[in-house]
């Protein structure tokens, strides 16, 4: 389901900053909404935020983050149970480059159309509530696809509160 609008709960955000923050190398976080929420059909509410156990990794071609088969089974069947999907991968990027690399296309935990990958630079060492520096990708047929500054002011929302108000552009 292709969504118009994402609403992110305040605590969600607090959460996923609290992750960013466990230490100097990328971290990888998931996102879901509730697959049978009865809220607007164009409207995704975001419920939780997943930090899946993770092991960072480095070489000369850059950092990643690995999540094991394993994890992300587990993932998938405690949504089963709390009847919920995964909508939003979020990673950090060590610098201010947040362009989705080859790597982040191969290893995409969501990849069903429309979802979202949001990559945030700094490894989010810089307050979230504004999502200074992010790049935001959305899942169409054949790749992701890059919302433009307008897109991210029209859709992303934070407690009632349009995003792209609170960025310094």
């Amino acid at each position: 389901m292709r969504y118009r609008k994402w609403k992110i709960p305040q605590e969600v955000l607090e959460e996923t900053q609290q992750a960013f923050l466990r230490g100097q190398h990328e971290v990888f976080v998931i996102w879901t909404v509730c697959r049978n929420e009865n809220t607007e059909a164009d409207t995704a509410e975001i419920t939780r935020c997943i930090v899946p156990e993770q092991k960072p990794g480095a070489s000369q071609y850059g950092v990643w983050v690995h999540i094991a088969g394993q994890e992300l089974q587990r993932i998938q069947l405690d949504n089963f149970h709390r009847k919920e999907r995964n909508i939003v991968q979020l990673h950090t990027h060590p610098g201010a480059d947040v362009r989705m690399s080859k790597l982040d296309r191969e290893w995409e935990v969501v990849r069903h159309v429309g979802a979202l990958s949001i990559i945030v630079p700094h490894y989010g060492l810089r307050d979230l509530n504004s999502f200074e520096g992010v790049n935001v990708y959305e899942r169409e047929e054949a790749d992701w696809r890059l919302w433009s500054s307008k897109e991210l002011s029209e859709r992303l929302v934070l407690s009632g509160v349009l995003l792209i108000r609170m960025l310094k552009l």
